[in-house]
């Protein structure tokens, strides 16, 4: 058996309209099909996954497609057992409703040339819904709510800043990192319907602080599709108040499982940083819109931070 460069891993819930374009994409990747695997993670859909996977491996033969079931429904636990499983050293993660470009293996996997580059990410464009009329408020501002991601430049180059890390639609890791790091954390990111999120960023902070390297590759490129439920603005303000309670859970999990007064601090530093940004942007709708939801996120954070104070974490976080 020809060792496998990469294990690329695609949890999914119950979108099999998408997961096959996402799987025919991958079978037409640069590099050679023997060189990877593919791991298709069925969080307990109650669509045609399985049946639309099945489909698939009789499409793609030379794919190397491997079918699993995770009953546990959450993002991280998905993630995990596709960690479990994979035979590659490389992890590259992939949403089932992210489409990679003909070279985006290839050019994710390029990057690791130093051993101690643990996560590698790449560049992430939404993709609307052809024929859809967008809000006239809606501006490249917003296109981190849709995972865009385009920190700038046409050369690879280490990401420092924690706002500046890739997104879990479209990022890799040495799987040794991830073992180090103590796998992903489930209390964290999506479960159904749940707009909880941040499993690859606490990732990024734990294994950065183990002395890893963070990169970003402009090459490596997917389109991710957004359906047009994510086009209303209760979903950005239900959006935004899933970051400020993940911002929250994130900062306790990084200072052991413990509230600081430093972390109160500095979700009141946020918002009033933006929220003298809406009172000087009121004019203009799309900004106004855009730092009123930084206002919530950090308003939101501060308000869990109490709740974790005072009454300790829910059940499950």
């Amino acid at each position: 058996m020809t060792p496998k460069l990469a294990s690329v891993i695609i949890p999914t819930y119950n979108r099999s309209d998408k997961l096959a374009l996402v799987l025919e994409a991958l079978s037409k990747q640069s590099l050679p099909p023997d060189k990877y695997e593919t791991l298709v993670v069925d969080n307990h859909s109650r669509d045609n996954t399985k049946e639309t996977v099945q489909q698939c491996i009789q499409r793609f033969p030379g794919l190397n497609i491997r079918y699993l079931f995770e009953e546990k429904q959450g993002l991280n636990f998905a993630r995990n057992l596709g960690v479990l499983q994979a035979q590659a050293d490389v992890l590259v993660f992939l949403d089932d409703d992210a489409i990679p470009e003909t070279g985006w293996l290839q050019a994710l996997l390029s990057v690791y040339d130093d051993p101690k580059i643990g996560c590698v990410g790449g560049k992430i464009t939404p993709g609307f819904p052809k024929g859809t009329r967008l809000p006239r408020w809606l501006s490249p501002i917003f296109n981190g709510y849709f995972s865009g991601f385009d920190p700038g430049g046409n050369q690879n180059k280490e990401l420092t800043e924690n706002k500046y890390f890739p997104y879990g639609a479209n990022i890799s890791f040495k799987k040794e990192a991830i073992i180090s790091a103590g796998f992903f954390n489930p209390k964290l990111d999506r479960c159904g319907g749940n707009l909880v999120a941040g499993g690859e960023t606490e990732m990024c902070l734990k294994i950065r602080r183990l002395g890893w390297k963070i990169f970003y590759t402009p090459h490596a490129s997917v389109l991710h599709l957004i359906s047009p439920n994510r086009l209303t603005r209760k979903y950005f303000i239900d959006h935004a108040k899933g970051e400020g309670i993940t911002m929250a859970l994130i900062d306790r999990s990084l200072c052991n499982n413990t509230v600081t007064y430093q972390q109160a601090s500095h979700y009141l530093h946020g918002m009033v940083k933006y929220g003298k940004m809406l009172l000087s942007t009121m004019r203009e709708e799309d900004k106004r819109f855009y730092y009123y939801l930084r206002v919530r996120v950090y308003s939101v954070a501060l308000l869990y931070w109490v709740r974790l104070l005072v009454l300790g974490p829910r059940q499950g976080n």
